[in-house]
């Protein structure tokens, strides 16, 4: 008779269970926004775009690109240093010797005559080596944008991995609570059953005691994935920047 009566709370136990599953897979039951969230995972890409804005690690990258442009654009104007403007201004005086036939005498005489002059120039100087260098330092600027600029989207794909794995954490450990939890109520109404029938002499000790050790360990397996559920909540929230509630509730 106790055998048996042991054997009915085995199968009590696994129609609650099953019940309980059952019931999950009904519409009622998935009306509560993090079950939708859930379904649709439309917060994923939401979470990896303010991970990215938020990442110390990003912002470092993107100054880098901004002051590896910025070498660029100097690199660029570097060469009207080396421009040099070259001018000069001259004034002076032309003396020359003239000779010319004089009509009263017949004879040739000579004479001077001045004359002033202007000159004025202008120049442009610059140095081959400054030319062929520009290029060089051109190139190299360039190449460490690139290089920084691929340094930031290695940044943004390393975050983007974790916070898929931090979300699925996150979504794992919300189904094993429910699960748990679940499985705690069942184990709860064994055992108290267990404990009625113990009274009126149904069940012996050790059986009764067996209900009660699965029955407190589905306590401690539920307090377990409550626990798991709260850290990756606050580990999802820490490392994208957000508020994870705010943005559950904002799913339509």
């Amino acid at each position: 008779m106790n055998g048996s009566k042991f054997f009915v709370y085995n199968i009590l136990l696994l129609i609650l269970l099953l019940n309980n599953f059952a019931s999950k897979a009904q519409p009622a039951s998935i009306d509560s926004l993090l079950v939708k969230t859930f379904k649709t995972d439309a917060v994923l890409p939401v979470l990896i775009n303010a991970a990215i804005k938020f990442s110390p690690q990003v912002q470092i990258n993107s100054s880098t690109v901004r002051y590896a442009s910025e070498n660029v654009q100097i690199a660029k104007k570097a060469i009207f240093n080396a421009v040099s403007l070259l001018s000069n201004y001259n004034y002076g005086n032309n003396i020359s010797a003239l000779n010319y036939q004089s009509l009263t005498s017949g004879g040739y005489n000579f004479t001077t005559a001045q004359t002033a002059f202007y000159n004025v120039g202008f120049g442009l100087q610059l140095p081959l080596g400054q030319i062929i260098s520009r290029k060089n330092y051109i190139s190299a600027g360039k190449a460490l944008v690139s290089a920084a600029m691929a340094e930031k989207e290695k940044s943004a794909l390393i975050i983007k991995e974790e916070v898929i794995r931090l979300y699925q954490d996150f979504k794992l450990n919300h189904k094993l609570m429910e699960i748990s939890a679940k499985s705690k109520q069942a184990f709860q109404v064994n055992n108290t059953m267990a404990e009625k029938d113990f009274l009126n002499g149904e069940i012996t000790v050790d059986q009764v005691s067996k209900v009660l050790e699965n029955y407190t360990l589905s306590i401690i397996t539920f307090e377990t994935y409550v626990n798991k559920f709260q850290t990756s909540y606050m580990m999802l929230e820490a490392f994208t920047g957000t508020n994870l509630s705010k943005l559950i509730m904002s799913v339509k």
